[in-house]
């Protein structure tokens, strides 16, 4: 192997790319001082033009009054929030321990959501069967009711026949 003392062209750092370090690429090299060309800098500003607002004496403490107002809607904000957790921590410690208590749950264990869902779901269709099975008895009752009116009348009406043939012989 034979050792190389100067640089040629393989060496160069013309291959962007792997597997093209051997292809050269003419004419496309970048310049860096097209860089420096820019008129904008990377915060924005042109260059030798500073700007006029950012030096008046008005806009620091505008903004400071500005950034000052805002943090206090956030701390308000942030007020608001947590005494909102707060209460959704009470109310789950409040439905927790009304869980922790039922028979439905197994002793030693705690209220799993699915557990709580499915006796939920069971209690809900005992009630519509419960609802319906009053429903039949309020007919059956209006039933008996209208039944009971109808003998009692007939029974009156029977006591009038008798006492009405009894009277006119």
């Amino acid at each position: 192997m034979a050792s190389h003392t100067h640089l040629d062209d393989d060496d160069e750092f013309g291959g962007d790319f792997p597997g093209t370090h051997n292809a050269r690429r003419s004419g496309n090299k970048r310049n860096f001082g097209d860089l420096e060309d820019d008129e904008d800098d990377i915060f924005g500003s042109k260059k030798g033009k500073p700007k006029v607002e950012e030096t008046a004496p008005g806009v620091a403490t505008g903004m400071i009054l500005s950034l000052r107002e805002s943090l206090q809607t956030c701390k308000d904000n942030l007020a608001t929030c947590q005494e909102e957790l707060e209460a959704a921590k009470s109310e789950i410690q409040m439905w927790h321990s009304s869980f922790q208590n039922e028979s439905f749950i197994p002793t030693g264990t705690s209220p799993e959501p699915k557990l709580v869902i499915d006796y939920l779901q069971m209690l809900k269709s005992s009630e519509e069967s419960l609802r319906e099975q009053l429903e039949k008895a309020k007919k059956k009752e209006a039933a008996f009711i209208v039944t009971f009116a109808k003998r009692e009348q007939e029974i009156s009406e029977l006591k009038c026949n008798n006492k009405c043939s009894t009277v006119s012989p």
